[in-house]
């Protein structure tokens, strides 16, 4: 289907995820919602770190995913208190509308996961072409 593809499918069932558990009428529901919420998320994740490898090819892609890796820890560790800080303050159905939007926002920005034109070599070589010898 194509990275694009994925990433915008992916985003849409988060979101539908996060919009089902704001919106769940019991703890059945709510499980529902966080299922998809997981099926949605766990394309995006592995995309994200292939697309940082394309976008700094070599040694340099090593760098790319540390330092990507690095702001995976600090939304692991503000994203939660943040949601859980939200749901005191105003409601914990309205919280989960918050990463819902910023999942959405994902689909802006989806065609960043798009792979370049295939190179291979000096760039003399069709696109796609494989060295078997």
């Amino acid at each position: 289907f194509g990275a694009v593809a994925v990433v915008r499918a992916g985003a849409l069932l988060a979101a539908g995820g996060f919009a089902v558990v704001a919106g769940a009428p019991g703890v059945g529901v709510g499980m529902l919602g966080f299922t998809m919420l997981g099926f949605g998320l766990c394309v995006i994740v592995p995309q994200t770190f292939a697309a940082a490898g394309r976008i700094f090819p070599g040694a340099a892609s090593d760098a790319a995913v540390a330092r990507l890796n690095v702001f995976n820890y600090v939304g692991f560790l503000v994203g939660a208190p943040l949601v859980g800080a939200l749901g005191d303050a105003w409601s914990y159905r309205g919280a989960m509308l918050v990463p819902m939007v910023l999942v959405l926002v994902t689909l802006v920005y989806a065609r960043s996961f798009a792979s370049g034109s295939d190179r291979y070599g000096g760039g003399h070589e069709r696109a796609r072409t494989v060295d078997v010898g």
